[in-house]
């Protein structure tokens, strides 16, 4: 049995007898943290693009912005995405989650299409 903890979660158990059904329930974890974060993005996301990006948004680019969050929401995650997460519950019996390797993926999907949008609307 292994045990992931996280902060917006809580704790998770995972069912650690197989390799793959463990990843798949891994998948999930992620996805469901992942949803959380953007979700509180969204609630005040002209505040964050003005801190990570130095962007002044304006209600076109907003809009713009929240669906590609929301795509990002949909998604599955990425296991080589999450890749040191995945490393540290496979050798580990308890693995605390922390928000960082989220929000580097929501920058890294966000940065190029602020940066576009930006060039077109500012």
């Amino acid at each position: 049995m292994k045990t992931i903890k996280s902060a917006l979660l809580g704790t998770k158990s995972l069912i650690d007898t197989n390799p793959e059904v463990l990843l798949v329930q891994l998948k999930e974890i992620l996805k469901a943290h992942r949803e959380l974060i953007i979700n509180r993005l969204m609630g005040d996301l002209p505040t964050y693009l003005d801190y990570k990006f130095n962007v002044k948004a304006d209600k076109k680019m907003l809009e713009l912005v929240k669906d590609r969050l929301i795509d990002l929401k949909k998604s599955n995650a990425d296991l080589d995405t999450y890749n040191s997460i995945v490393q540290l519950v496979l050798n580990r019996s308890v693995t605390h989650l922390t928000n960082e390797p989220f929000y580097t993926e929501i920058d890294e999907y966000l940065s190029s299409y602020v940066k576009t949008t930006q060039l077109k609307f500012g």
